[in-house]
């Protein structure tokens, strides 16, 4: 690994399956509200199924996605598309691409949340590699890279707590017109 190009991006498979584990767990994903892509370092973008639940065990989800990587079916719970973010963005209609990062300006959840509520079709990047940064194909597409903590913070982590405020704050707003 040490010698491939961008080693610092590759090769764990295990930062992707547990900010799966969080996003498929949320209730936000649970009813539908979120559409799960996974882009790889080779523009291979593996498209999560609603309401898919990745196996809980690692190595079974290992498994998993190498027979989705070699088989690459176009149906089922968990569909291949050969494609670059841009092409991803231009296939889901995104209205405003929020990439979450390091380099970003500094922005609360709840700012973030907001943002995400008021946008018709907004897609959200979050980085699931160990070390580095978005790529310039990745940071092309990015209409507000943001960053909500003082310190880098893990894939699962930002995910987790993204969705998290965006469904306290669809609460709140379906609270306030309620009333």
């Amino acid at each position: 690994m040490a010698k491939l190009k961008d080693s610092e991006k590759r090769g764990r498979p295990d930062l992707v399956h547990v900010a799966l584990l969080n996003v498929t767990g949320t209730p936000l994903y649970l009813d539908g509200s979120v559409r799960v892509f996974v882009h790889t370092y080779d523009d291979v973008v593996l498209e999560i199924a609603e309401k898919t639940r990745v196996p809980k065990n690692y190595l079974r989800f290992r498994g998993l996605m190498e027979k989705v990587l070699v088989e690459r079916p176009n149906q089922g719970m968990i569909r291949v598309h050969p494609m670059a973010v841009k092409e991803l963005v231009r296939m889901i209609s995104s209205d405003e691409v929020i990439g979450l990062s390091v380099q970003g300006k500094t922005t609360s959840l709840e700012e973030l949340a907001k943002k995400v509520i008021a946008s018709k079709r907004p897609s959200v990047i979050v980085g699931g590699f160990p070390h580095g940064h978005f790529s310039a194909g990745t940071l092309s597409v990015i209409d507000r890279l943001v960053r909500i903590g003082a310190q880098p913070l893990e894939a699962h982590v930002v995910a987790s707590r993204v969705i998290y405020e965006v469904e306290k704050a669809e609460r709140g707003s379906t609270i306030k017109s309620a009333s």
